[in-house]
């Protein structure tokens, strides 16, 4: 990008809205993916964008855009930076288009219980709004502290409430997008939609590749005065699987539910030594019938061998302590590097209907097992049909460089052993990790057909590439 055309930028937004300090452009080039942290630690950059823009608006979201596509730089559009796959990483000469001061509550609806927000309201003060009128929009994704709303319909992120409460995809209403060349695209907030494919859920785990999402409508629920909590310690993570599977079947209704192995578990819960697989039901404690349930439900886990632990301050336990995993991630991989060079904590998810899912988790841990030493599951995301996993696992070696080199060898070798068990890759998003594993997800039509969607929109590719599928075009890609 030539001086001219980033000074056409600067003179048609407000004053200060655009920096090129070395500074704020160098700590906005990529997210917390493992591989960006560890290289920026031993000084190998993730390369620059050209300039930052501060935007505040859907106006100067489209003055980005149609500059933009007239000077054909490509913008990276970023909220929280709290993703994990790199689907933020910026690209040379690129702009990264920063929504963080996107960050009102526009409007509460009190009568349909509807939340309007910008796309950079953090998930913590989304709730915090919400909560004097006894609402709640229910997700509780782990990083709810960091990440934004914009973020959580580009990556279609879930959470620790999403089978009460949905996920993001269940909340999502209405929004408003611009589209490249600096076109609005405003999706007005219904429930049901049947007007063509449903616009909405084309963007939602677009990661900015199609449009710039700037607000949003979301449904909210009742917030519980408080949860009732049924924890049980299954005899292995395999029975605890065919339990959650009835109880979802059989039509328990909890707004939290979640399954952890003996690792997982014991890295929750270590202040309280707590020892074995885990499964955790949290019921609105005021809702009709409760009390019924959570009978039918602890017969239900003695039926599958499943012992009801006596003190519901384990549940209680993980609930106020479930975004410790994101402090955690951080004090591993940021500038601290609190075990050290050469390891990378990290996570898997995968997805797969429940006839698979047993020999899924088997064969993915078992890979991840062949080079990591630490590997916990939990299950974070619970239908009818099937759950999604999310592994974590820690890779430790000699240096950094070794270290990185395992890392692709571990997510080539379970990526490879999910998709021989019948399951599909989940959870946050694509990014640069996961872009050249699409075809194996999707099969050569389906990114052809993503391929001809994203050039439909956006010809001239200036809306995050490289992040959906690979394109070598651009260059400053790992």
């Amino acid at each position: 990008m030539d001086s001219e055309a980033l000074q056409a930028l600067i003179e048609r937004l407000p004053p200060a809205a655009v920096t090129t300090h070395p500074g704020e452009v160098s700590t906005r080039a990529h997210d917390r993916w493992a591989l960006a942290l560890i290289r920026e630690a031993r000084g190998e950059r993730v390369p620059p964008p050209a300039a930052v823009v501060f935007a505040e608006s859907t106006d100067h979201v489209a003055t980005v855009l149609a500059w933009a596509t007239e000077t054909g730089t490509p913008v990276v559009a970023r909220g929280g930076a709290s993703g994990v796959r790199g689907a933020a990483q910026a690209v040379k000469r690129s702009v990264v288009l920063d929504l963080s001061r996107m960050d009102r509550v526009l409007e509460i609806e009190d009568i349909s219980q509807t939340v309007s927000v910008q796309a950079g309201v953090r998930g913590i003060q989304l709730e915090a709004a919400l909560r004097p009128k006894g609402l709640t929009v229910g997700m509780y994704p782990d990083s709810l502290e960091v990440s934004t709303v914009g973020g959580w319909i580009a990556t279609a992120a879930d959470g620790a409430g999403s089978f009460g409460y949905g996920d993001i995809g269940d909340a999502l209403l209405g929004l408003t997008a611009v589209l490249p060349g600096g076109e609005l695209l405003k999706l007005p907030a219904i429930p049901g939609m049947a007007s063509g494919p449903d616009l909405r859920r084309v963007l939602t785990g677009s990661e900015g590749a199609l449009a710039v999402i700037t607000e949003a409508t979301l449904a909210a629920w009742r917030a519980p005065s408080a949860h009732a909590w049924e924890p049980f310690r299954p005899h292995s993570f395999e029975t605890g699987a065919a339990l959650l599977k009835e109880v979802v079947q059989r039509g328990f209704r909890p707004l939290v539910i979640r399954l952890f192995d003996r690792q997982a578990a014991g890295e929750s819960l270590s202040a309280l030594g707590y020892e074995g697989a885990l499964l955790i039901a949290g019921f609105d404690a005021a809702a009709p019938a409760v009390e019924a349930q959570r009978f039918e439900l602890r017969e239900l886990a003695r039926s599958f061998g499943a012992v009801r632990i006596q003190t519901p301050d384990v549940a209680q336990h993980w609930w106020e302590h479930r975004h410790e995993g994101v402090a955690r991630y951080d004090a591993v991989m940021g500038m601290e590097r609190a075990l050290g060079d050469g390891v990378i904590l990290d996570t898997f998810g995968v997805s797969a209907l429940w006839r698979r899912l047993p020999t899924v988790y088997d064969r993915v841990r078992s890979a991840l097992l062949e080079h990591a030493g630490e590997v916990g599951c939990r299950v974070s995301s619970v239908h009818v049909s099937g759950a999604s996993l999310r592994f974590s696992f820690l890779l430790r070696a000699s240096t950094d460089r070794e270290v990185e080199r395992a890392y692709a060898k571990v997510w080539a070798d379970a990526a490879s052993a999910c998709k021989a068990a019948g399951g599909a890759l989940a959870h946050d998003g694509v990014g640069v990790l996961k872009a050249s594993m699409l075809p194996d997800e999707l099969g050569v039509s389906g990114v052809e057909t993503l391929a001809r969607l994203k050039h439909g929109i956006d010809p001239e590719g200036i809306l995050n590439p490289g992040k959906l599928f690979r394109e070598p075009r651009y260059d400053g890609l790992p």
